[in-house]
């Protein structure tokens, strides 16, 4: 199944991933993303090394919370698959936010990634998965109103479904920013991938 929605604004995160086509159910063997899918497994030299998501046409990416919300027009995601496992294993080489910010504008907030994203990619059924992130750090800042806080990517979680990677109200921990940083945040978006990729057992 190919992979096409997901979110990552502070923690994430991200960052990352892609869509499954794959076993009906979680199991111990291998997982590898593939460019192309003739089979259970994937072919010689068809192994994805590297992997590209923007956000999805028409839709925002989302930081909300208690205190703000922060919303992004373009969001770039590269991520490397780290090799074969169940998880496998996705290092994100790039997370690029633009457009952000409190209102209509878009442009009075900044969101930058201090640590890219480690995440975990595991099946769950057919067409079904969940990536998991292990790490990963961004910093919203919105000078003009005092915004400053840093958000963790460690531990949040990711549904993938339906050529979709969704980040729906989900949280992400604030780590000890200043000002009006509450303690917890949601992360909402949709991504796609720019090319096919599919996620073999």
């Amino acid at each position: 199944m190919r992979l096409t929605k997901m979110f990552g604004l502070a923690a994430l995160a991200a960052v990352a991933a892609m869509a499954f086509v794959g076993a009906t159910s979680a199991s111990a063997t291998s997982t590898q993303l593939c460019k192309t899918h003739t089979g259970l497994t994937c072919g010689a030299g068809e192994a994805v090394t590297s992997h590209h998501m923007v956000l999805a046409s028409g839709t925002v990416g989302q930081l909300l919370s208690s205190a703000f919300n922060v919303l992004c027009l373009s969001i770039l995601i590269e991520a490397t698959p780290l090799g074969l496992g169940n998880p496998q294993s996705l290092h994100t080489t790039a997370f690029t936010f633009t457009g952000c910010g409190t209102g209509a504008a878009h442009n009075n907030c900044t969101v930058a990634t201090e640590e890219q994203p480690l995440a975990n990619l595991l099946k769950t059924g057919l067409e079904e998965g969940v990536l998991a992130f292990t790490s990963g750090q961004q910093r919203t800042q919105c000078p003009n109103l005092g915004i400053n806080c840093l958000y963790d990517g460690e531990g949040m979680e990711f549904t993938v479904g339906g050529q979709h990677l969704t980040a729906e109200s989900t949280p992400v921990t604030e780590l000890g920013g200043k000002f009006l940083c509450p303690n917890e945040g949601l992360v909402d978006g949709l991504f796609e991938t720019l090319t096919d990729t599919y996620v073999l057992g």
